[in-house]
């Protein structure tokens, strides 16, 4: 292993002075525009919505490739969309103890997280219902909570919504917070069903709110949409690195094809962004290695040679990488407004290396 590392730093110290540049004439290209959907036309009031959680890999269309946008929404659906948004821990969660829902339903672990962060609750009966209509208190109830809305107006301007109802306050806070203005400007229609359109809209409107309404917010999303964003590198024609995120377990994974210009290439995009400094971010840890003070000339040199101890001789197969670090934690330490703030990622790190023959 020591000799194979020592192999990876040597085709890579002559680029050491370029670490957090991308080389002229490399172009990076993204693939978010990779979603469609048959009936969902640029001209759909929820086309942008839509589009949005669909590229984050929050929903998902159908097999024939529609989307459905006038179906109503069932809460195992709308658990899975509000747990995805708010980026809920699906993985450890206990057992909410519904009877009608075990762990072998598909939206099990996204209604276990939200039950355990107190975002739902179930029916008297003990059920929850995951195939019934999501009706918008419920729904209202879900975002104000899980999103946190600030402000509830004492004012409620709907006929159709009791100042006793279990769920006014809720109301209140998306009309305060302009998530919705009713379905009219005197009624809420609260028992009635929400749509698959009508449910993106609320949680991207809601999300916007608050990223404007809280710069660290602001701050923090302007990050991941550096970090997360799928990208690619090549030189000439020859993809030689590329960075990919998975929305569903947080991880990014990096992966140099080209063991000089593939790691040159890496250290561009992804969690070692040039434009990270910009956004605030003023060190960056890799794994249990001291965190890295990016205004030090050293800084880049010092990230890769954390990067490349970490390395392994991959345990999957070679098509994947030569060499691997898997499941490395990440840390981002940023300062906003003198507020300082960190962003964790998950990443995996792959390079090959060419052979010797």
């Amino acid at each position: 292993m020591n000799n194979l590392r020592r192999k990876i730093y040597a085709a890579t110290v002559s680029v050491a002075v370029v670490l957090g540049v991308i080389v002229t004439a490399v172009p990076v290209t993204t693939d978010a525009a990779g979603t469609s959907f048959t009936d969902v036309k640029s001209t759909l009031d929820h086309y942008d919505p839509i589009m949005n959680l669909a590229g984050r890999g929050i929903v998902k269309g159908y097999s024939d490739g529609t989307y459905r946008p006038d179906n109503e929404l069932t809460r195992g659906q709308a658990s899975k969309i509000l747990a995805l948004a708010l980026k809920l821990d699906t993985r450890n969660v206990r057992n909410p103890g519904f009877k009608d829902l075990d762990n072998k339903n598909g939206f099990y672990k996204y209604v276990a997280a939200l039950e355990n962060a107190g975002l739902i609750s179930g029916f008297e009966d003990n059920t929850f219902k995951p195939n019934a209509s999501m009706t918008r208190a419920h729904m209202a109830k879900a975002i104000d909570l899980g999103f946190k809305l600030e402000g509830k107006s004492t004012v409620n301007p709907f006929r159709d919504v009791s100042n006793s109802a279990w769920y006014v306050d809720h109301v209140k806070a998306l009309v305060t917070n302009k998530v919705t203005k009713g379905k009219t400007p005197t009624t809420f229609d609260p028992n009635s069903s929400i749509t698959r359109a009508q449910m993106a809209s609320f949680v991207v409107r809601t999300e916007n709110i608050k990223v404007a309404s809280n710069p660290i917010e602001k701050a923090r999303a302007e990050i991941r949409k550096v970090v997360t964003q799928n990208g690619v590198i090549e030189v000439g024609v020859k993809k030689v690195a590329e960075s990919r995120f998975n929305s569903r377990t947080n991880t990014v994974t990096m992966t140099a094809y080209d063991i000089d210009e593939g790691i040159k290439g890496l250290t561009g995009i992804g969690v070692f962004s040039s434009k990270l400094r910009a956004l605030g971010v003023k060190k960056i840890s890799i794994g249990n290695a001291k965190a890295v003070d990016l205004s030090r000339p050293t800084a880049k040199d010092t990230l890769k040679e954390d990067f490349l101890a970490l390395l392994k001789p991959s345990t999957k197969p070679s098509t994947d990488s030569d060499v691997s670090a898997e499941d490395v934690q990440v840390t981002l330490y940023a300062d906003k407004n003198d507020i300082q703030f960190r962003e964790t990622f998950n990443v995996n790190f792959h390079v090959f290396v060419p052979s010797t023959n």
